[in-house]
């Protein structure tokens, strides 16, 4: 009985290797663009007091904007199974990274009083996508639309001393001073064309211009303090759709027998 068993599962697996199609791995790299609309619209405001202090000659000291968050590098790997010549299934591993800073501090020109300014934001998604790719061009060069859905986990990290002289007008904002760490889920969505050029029958090269389509309605710290960046009282959303140029490196391994 045991013997017919084994006999019946190397049948199984023989034939199913007989009729496989390739299967792919691949890896890629490239820059990303996210939103986050209404984070930067509170590093607008930051950047407004700093200008006005900047130019205000009761204070000595010339901090940098703090430049807007969301354009970094995202990194892709992993694979695909080619069910026909022209369309495949299988699955990747996404991750972005985005990270905006300033530092320096302000002198009062009548006393002795130094405020400090420090900002440190980092934001960063990762995300594990099932989809699928289509070839609908192959003329040596392959033209595909890729599309993925899938859950990610996105996070923030801030470090945050923002002191005003005291001689300085009321500010509207108050940011949340020290480090945070807040962290949030969502489902998202990527997809576009990608371009493959065959280096031989193995080895792939291309790129590919993706969108991600990925809103993280709550943020939130270990206790459940929600991500408020401006300190207005309402929670950021933290939107990091946006585009990625791609460019990715596959290998392919035939199953077939």
């Amino acid at each position: 009985m045991k013997g017919l068993v084994t006999v019946t599962v190397i049948t199984l697996l023989w034939g199913m290797m007989a009729i496989a199609g390739p299967l792919e791995f691949f890896a890629g790299a490239g820059p990303s663009a996210a939103a986050l609309g209404s984070i930067n619209e509170g590093i607008d405001v930051v950047n407004i007091i700093i200008g006005d202090l900047n130019t205000d000659p009761r204070f000595d000291g010339d901090v940098p904007i703090l430049p807007s968050l969301g354009t970094g590098l995202a990194y892709s790997a992993g694979e695909f199974y080619w069910i026909t010549d022209r369309l495949a299934l299988g699955g990747e591993l996404t991750y972005f990274k985005s990270t905006s800073t300033t530092s320096g501090a302000y002198d009062t020109v009548s006393t002795s009083e130094v405020s400090n300014v420090a900002l440190d934001l980092q934001c960063q998604s990762i995300g594990l996508l099932i989809g699928g790719k289509f070839t609908f061009l192959d003329l040596g060069l392959k033209l595909a639309v890729d599309l993925g859905v899938g859950y990610y986990y996105s996070g923030f990290n801030t470090a945050i001393t923002f002191e005003m002289p005291s001689a300085y007008n009321p500010i509207n904002i108050q940011l949340p001073a020290g480090e945070g760490h807040y962290n949030g889920s969502s489902l998202g969505i990527e997809g576009g064309i990608s371009l493959s050029f065959p280096i031989t029958d193995w080895l792939n090269v291309g790129t590919a211009v993706l969108y991600r389509s990925l809103t993280v309605q709550h943020l939130a710290d270990g206790e459940g303090n929600g991500f408020d960046f401006d300190g207005d009282g309402t929670a950021e959303v933290a939107d990091f759709s946006g585009i990625t140029v791609r460019f990715n490196i596959a290998v392919d391994i035939n199953l077939s027998l």
